[in-house]
């Protein structure tokens, strides 16, 4: 099918691709997710870096917050949250974007006040991580049951199925470019992982 073609109207033109493989269920799990890390890569890249250096400015603001109270200091919660708050309205980012940077700075605050598993060596990371979660679930995840009838007439059981076995690779691949756009503030070299390599059969070969 052409380039451009709409199978579904609740989303944008770089997951149009993604939804449609989704819902015909050809590809293997992993190249299917890859297929959607594809689209999520240009709509970050699109976002730019400001995005990165703002979930970095707060990573940072929450990790200085929990050295101060590991070194037995309290922690006012209230007033870190509306410091995050604060450090999203100076920023020139549109709102949207900006709301889904400020939840992750928020998501992770809510994590380490009420105690939950945390890697606290690398907050900024973790920040930058959490935001593209949240883009990914915004952008695509949750806008796929807003259609009344999807694309080869599957199922919504059956496509949720099948986006609860793709997380894990997605989430993975978040991982692995969170740690690459900490290091750089910017998302210009994040890359996609290399596929893995196939063996192919050889039809001569004793399988036996």
């Amino acid at each position: 099918m052409p380039d451009g073609d709409v199978f579904h109207s609740g989303l944008s033109g770089l997951y149009q691709k993604p939804y449609r493989i989704l819902c015909e269920g050809k590809f293997e799990v992993n190249e299917c997710a890859r297929i959607i890390t594809g689209a999520l890569l240009k709509d970050i890249k699109k976002k730019g870096a400001d995005p990165i250096v703002l979930a970095k400015q707060m990573g940072k603001l929450l990790a200085q917050e929990i050295r101060d109270f590991r070194n037995h200091k309290f922690v006012n919660w209230a007033d870190l949250s509306r410091k995050l708050d604060k450090l999203a309205q100076q920023t020139n980012i549109p709102n949207r974007t900006k709301s889904l940077v400020l939840d992750a700075g928020k998501n992770i605050l809510h994590d380490l006040r009420y105690g939950q598993r945390v890697d606290s060596t690398n907050i900024p990371e973790l920040v930058i991580e959490r935001y593209m979660q949240k883009m990914y679930v915004s952008n695509f995840e949750e806008r796929i049951p807003l259609t009344p009838k999807h694309h080869a007439n599957v199922d919504q059981v059956i496509l949720t199925e099948r986006i609860n076995s793709l997380q894990p690779d997605i989430f993975s691949q978040f991982s692995q470019w969170a740690k690459k756009a900490n290091s750089d503030e910017d998302v210009a070299n994040l890359k996609r992982t290399r596929r893995s390599q196939i063996k192919e059969i050889d039809l001569e070969e004793n399988l036996l």
